[in-house]
């Protein structure tokens, strides 16, 4: 099976990036911020006050805040680690 890898921390996706995978998932960019994440809990924000834009901004300063893995098939989208929704994609 060929894939392509890419290391968000390192490389992190830009707006219209998040905009279209968001899409993939019928999602928002802020359904995209992990609210568990220790980095986001210390950033104090509200995400249902964010609009998509903003969620997309603070994703950008802060990437770790954002779920991972994300893994797509081009036109489905799973948000973290859910090897049972992974394999009906693959």
């Amino acid at each position: 099976m060929e894939y392509d890898y890419r290391h968000i921390l390192k490389e992190p996706l830009s707006l219209e990036e998040m905009e279209g995978l968001a899409s993939l998932g019928s999602m928002e960019i802020r359904d995209l911020v992990n609210r568990r994440s220790t980095v986001f809990k210390k950033l104090g924000v509200d995400p249902e006050a964010m609009t998509s834009r903003q969620a997309g901004e603070l994703i950008l300063k802060n990437p770790r805040i954002m779920y991972r893995p994300l893994f797509t098939d081009g036109a489905n989208l799973v948000v973290g680690f859910k090897p049972e929704e992974m394999e009906k994609i693959i």
